[in-house]
């Protein structure tokens, strides 16, 4: 909730920005009515906030912290399956994977329902909120199976752990009964 508490206050700062140009009498105004406008739109509202907010996650991760402002206030690291620190590259396809995707299958779906209401859309509506939440419950669901792994890191080969001291990515140890520690 923290990272996602960041990136709404990256929203926030958009939605000012936003605000204060239109009220300086500053307009981008071109017709939302068609697909090419939709397109338009939807690329740019990408542009500024999905991809910048994956990229910031994903460079959290590849960082020499491993890890985002929310996971660093859990104790928690990401890695690959041998411990090492995530390629930019491998960081960036599982933010994809876990933010851009999902959130872009969302936004395109209230873009529509909001912008192009009736019948043409509504089929199209469905799919892809259907994709969105089948998405999330996978997630979700596949934490607790198996090793909870979620789809993204086992795509990317990735784990999610509590740092070890020193070196790779182990689960907490706690001393043994009687151990006076």
């Amino acid at each position: 909730m923290v990272d996602y508490a960041l990136v709404m206050a990256y929203v926030g700062a958009l939605v000012l920005i936003g605000v204060s140009v239109r009220a300086a009498g500053f307009s981008l105004t071109f017709g939302i009515d068609g697909f090419a406008g939709r397109a338009v739109a939807q690329l740019a509202a990408m542009a500024v906030l999905t991809i910048p907010a994956t990229m910031w996650l994903a460079s959290r991760e590849a960082s020499e912290r491993r890890a985002t402002p929310g996971k660093r206030l859990l104790g928690l690291a990401v890695a690959t399956r041998s411990g090492e620190t995530l390629s930019r590259p491998r960081a960036f396809a599982r933010s994809a994977l876990k933010l851009l995707i999902p959130w872009e299958l969302a936004h395109t779906a209230i873009w529509n329902v909001f912008t192009w209401p009736g019948a043409p859309s509504d089929g199209l509506n469905m799919v892809l909120f259907a994709l969105t939440y089948l998405l999330l419950i996978v997630y979700a669901v596949t934490l607790f199976l198996g090793t909870g792994r979620t789809p993204y890191d086992r795509l990317c080969g990735s784990v999610v752990s509590e740092p070890a001291r020193p070196g790779g990515l182990t689960a907490r140890a706690h001393p043994p009964a009687g151990s006076g520690r």
